[in-house]
């Protein structure tokens, strides 16, 4: 075998080194709409939020849209003053203090709430709009009595339109769309609202064309256009449940306490 002039001459060569800093860079799930969502909601500085009308009857309440089909004055009465109070979500991390006085290339106290702030906002923003996902046996459920998931709310506070599902994935994306649309005659909603989807939904409505081999929408402001939204936000797939398609809606109109 060769005998080199310097034995473990790897000992000499540098340190590697960290390319993104000296901090770590989490892996994580898209975090857009997170921020989207948190930024979006309305605050108030109040624990207990509740909605009251003095006086209501049924022609007032049916002039006003409240009521659908049938549905009784009583039951919407109930809805129309209902309260809804406070809960805690909470993330917990545990490290040895000897490990956090190791560690001295970076502050890892700083870097360990960081990521603690981004999961407790994205677990809020999913409750916010679908709920947290657990089992309403489960300890660690966020009572959806105390945040209400928009897509759970009842018809009386929101619109839900059923999408019958085409032939291929051309048919119920073009099939989609139309359902935006027309029921934008029943939004009462403040301003210019929001479209939330998952990436695929965005992909096959981005790939629609007309009989002559033309995208329909040339990029996605062409498409939020057409969908009467001012902009179109994409959530993680594992969040959606799979009877949703899309969500419209205002933000501002989703009232958050302290």
């Amino acid at each position: 075998a060769a005998e080199y002039g310097i034995e473990s001459i790897d000992y000499l060569f540098p340190d590697a080194k960290n390319v993104n800093g000296t901090t770590p860079e989490f892996l994580d799930r898209n975090q857009e709409w997170v921020k989207v969502v948190m930024a979006g909601v309305h605050h108030t500085p109040f624990s207990r939020i509740k909605t009251t009308y003095a006086d209501i009857t049924e022609d007032e309440a049916r002039a006003k849209g409240y009521i659908k089909g049938n549905r009784k004055t009583e039951e919407v009465f109930g809805l129309l003053r209902r309260t809804t109070t406070p809960t805690t979500v909470y993330k917990k991390q545990k490290m040895d203090r000897d490990d956090i006085i190791d560690i001295t290339d970076f502050d890892v106290v700083a870097w360990l709430k960081s990521e603690m702030r981004g999961k407790l906002d994205e677990e809020l923003a999913r409750a916010y709009i679908f709920g947290d996902g657990r089992s309403p046996l489960s300890q660690d459920k966020i009572s959806e009595e105390h945040i209400r998931p928009i897509i759970k709310e009842d018809d009386l506070f929101c619109i839900k339109w059923d999408v019958t599902p085409g032939a291929d994935t051309d048919a119920t994306a073009k099939a989609i769309i139309r359902g935006a649309i027309k029921s934008r005659k029943g939004y009462r909603g403040s301003g210019s609202p929001i479209a939330f989807m998952t990436e695929d939904l965005l992909s096959d409505m981005l790939l629609l064309e007309d009989g002559i081999g033309h995208p329909l929408y040339a990029d996605e402001q062409k498409l939020a256009t057409k969908l009467r939204v001012s902009r179109i936000v994409t959530i993680p797939e594992e969040y959606a449940p799979a009877d949703f398609y899309m969500l419209i809606v205002n933000l501002n109109d989703y009232n958050v306490g302290a």
